[in-house]
């Protein structure tokens, strides 16, 4: 049974000439514990996908339905419990914060419900996981690159989230660096976390393709499709 299924989902920006579909009748079902990438050009549709599933806009037309929910129909109110419970969001640019430790950046999605005593050896397990363990009183403006995205990760898993969503989560990164984020995004997977990156980097295409877990979705001009619809290297292919 998919954790994921979106039904005829169009997203349309503007109107009557100036109509753009953003995505045009898509259909897409993902597997708990899969992870999936989503390769296509710019203004393909890779972001508006993405702002999507993380309700963090919602579609002209069709259902987003996660976990069971139409995501859709959900009332503000229950949208902000869906962000907090059942997504966790991993960018391109990490926004971590530079005034705040490496331990206080995790913390950071659970500042407007509260800290709790447990949330902290949540975090310190988070860090054990990206391999950062003794990280934790670190200012983050002494992390590399590569020790951000981790950070940012470990930010992500604190609320347990069944589903991350990551744009670009390499795109900041030398090549061996970025190599490392994709194995623990994968990592993730195997652990039955729920994994959905856009990318335009095909190293991470092929990295999940090999994987048992791992499915490539190719998208142009709205529309999904299992197979690549574009070469990378030419304009308008």
């Amino acid at each position: 049974m998919s954790l994921i299924s979106l039904k005829n989902v169009s997203k349309i920006y503007g109107e009557e000439r100036t109509e753009i579909r953003a995505l045009d009748n898509v259909n897409l079902e993902i597997e708990k514990g899969k992870i999936i990438t989503i390769m296509g050009p710019s203004g393909s549709g890779k972001s508006t996908l993405l702002n999507l599933l993380g309700a963090m806009d919602s579609p002209t037309s069709g259902k987003i339905i996660v976990g069971g929910r139409d995501i859709g129909s959900l009332p503000e109110r229950k949208l902000s419990s869906y962000r907090k419970e059942t997504v966790g969001f991993v960018f391109q640019t990490f926004y971590l914060l530079p005034n705040l430790n490496v331990m206080d950046n995790i913390l950071i999605p659970l500042i407007p419900y509260g800290i709790k005593s447990g949330n902290r050896k949540r975090a310190q397990e988070l860090l054990d996981l990206v391999g950062l363990g003794n990280r934790g009183e670190s200012k983050v403006g002494k992390l590399s690159g590569g020790e951000s995205q981790r950070i940012a990760i470990a930010r992500a898993l604190i609320n347990d989230p069944k589903v991350i969503l990551a744009d670009e989560p390499t795109g900041n990164l030398d090549s061996e660096t970025g190599k490392s984020i994709v194995e623990l995004l994968l990592k993730l997977a195997e652990n039955e976390k729920t994994v959905v990156i856009v990318t335009h980097d095909p190293r991470i295409a092929q990295a999940v393709a090999e994987h048992p877990l791992g499915t490539n979705i190719w998208i142009k001009d709205g529309q999904l499709s299992e197979k690549p619809t574009y070469n990378m290297f030419c304009w308008g292919e």
